[in-house]
């Protein structure tokens, strides 16, 4: 293990972190992200031991180290658009300080192939759903991937036809019960070019069905983003 100095250079090497991630005892890497209270929050089992988990959209790695440190054989990916440091994230650095045996690559989860990458026990799709020109597609492809009887743990972004804040936090409510999705072409959605579209709650769990989950459960709702678990059919 390298020293205090030389973790803390290393950290610092990469200009913006999303996840906090304990590389060292007693040093954390300095993401905007609490993944250690989203963790809790996405139905993953303390044991992961003989599992095989797939990290979409892995970002700077926490949730894929998480699953390795449970026991998994993790495989993490991301097509690395909507990086924030100029096309860095740092996984590559905490995996080196974590001693990780995780499989990275940079690949697009709507070309996911079970011929090349196997079948999966797990999978983590957190935060990525609506940065997707093609939502649909990509359920479908996940599907492709995931054992029967595997778990898809999913967090997204949603939207309702009205919309407040009372006190910092979203407020809203739907009109009607119908599937509605909202596309934003350019940077409507929080100024970010790479989100494309949000589904209400009962779109989200229509795409699920018609791809090949069942037992769709609602997990919580937070803020503007839904937790979801469910079981590939």
């Amino acid at each position: 293990m390298p020293h205090a100095e030389e973790i803390s250079r290393r950290i610092a090497s990469i200009p913006v972190w999303r996840h906090r991630i304990e590389v060292a005892p007693g040093i954390v890497t300095p993401g905007t992200e609490d993944t250690a209270t989203e963790w809790t929050r996405l139905g993953v089992p303390a044991d992961l031991r003989g599992r095989r988990v797939l990290d979409i959209g892995c970002s700077d790695g926490f949730y894929a180290f998480e699953c390795e440190r449970r026991g998994a054989e993790v495989v993490a990916i991301d097509d690395e658009s909507s990086l924030l440091a100029g096309g860095r994230n740092g996984f590559s650095v905490a995996a080196e300080l974590l001693d990780s045996a995780v499989s990275y690559r940079c690949a697009d989860v709507h070309e996911l192939d079970p011929d090349e990458l196997g079948h999966f026990d797990h999978v983590l799709f957190v935060n990525v759903l609506y940065h997707l020109r093609n939502p649909i597609l990509a359920l479908d492809r996940i599907a492709s991937v995931v054992r029967p009887g595997g778990t898809l743990h999913l967090k997204s972004y949603y939207q309702r036809d009205l919309r407040f804040w009372v006190r910092g936090r979203p407020i809203g409510l739907d009109l009607g019960r119908r599937p509605k999705w909202w596309f934003f072409p350019t940077t409507e959605l929080g100024g970010d070019p790479t989100n494309w579209f949000a589904p209400n709650r009962a779109a989200l769990v229509a795409a699920l069905s018609v791809t090949g989950w069942t037992d769709v459960e609602h997990l919580t709702t937070v803020g503007d983003r839904l937790y979801y678990r469910a079981t590939r059919a």
